[in-house]
């Protein structure tokens, strides 16, 4: 698993287009969601492992944005909606990068039981780059105010 400061990261890079504007929160919360959900209950109770595994599955993600997006306007539901599973697609394309020792992630669930993996990088090698992804953020932020600041 990708530690959340790097799944922030890449949903920071990844969300700097205006149109991200008025969802960027809805779709940095998409970006954690997945162990947001399942990693506490885990943590807390080991012996559920195998149950959470189904709830870090597109078909349960799908299922799980779809419920929380009616806790909004009803106008605002699709759009809640689409920035929210949206940030979930990223979380997943970079766990997909992963590989395990044992086991993996089910993204066919419930209609297979093989994982699917690219297997670039071993669950834990993100948390070497958490300086970097500060500096880089911390950097980003500098110069886009200092250029709001030169042209205002």
């Amino acid at each position: 698993m990708a530690d959340l400061l790097t799944h922030f990261a890449l949903g920071y890079a990844t969300s700097r287009h205006r149109s991200f504007a008025d969802m960027r929160a809805i779709y940095y919360l998409g970006i954690i969601l997945p162990d947001v959900i399942t990693r506490p209950i885990y943590i807390l109770f080991p012996g559920l492992y195998d149950y959470t595994i189904a709830m870090h599955t597109p078909i349960f993600l799908v299922i799980f944005c779809l419920f929380l997006s009616e806790f909004f306007q009803p106008q605002s539901r699709a759009l809640v909606f689409k920035y929210l599973f949206a940030g979930v697609l990223v979380h997943l394309l970079l766990d997909s990068l992963q590989r395990h020792f044992i086991g993996g992630y089910y993204w066919l669930f419930p209609f297979s039981w093989k994982t699917y993996e690219w297997g670039l990088y071993w669950a834990d090698a993100p948390l070497r780059w958490i300086p970097l992804w500060l500096v880089l953020i911390a950097g980003y932020e500098l110069l886009i105010r200092l250029h709001h600041h030169n042209h205002d």
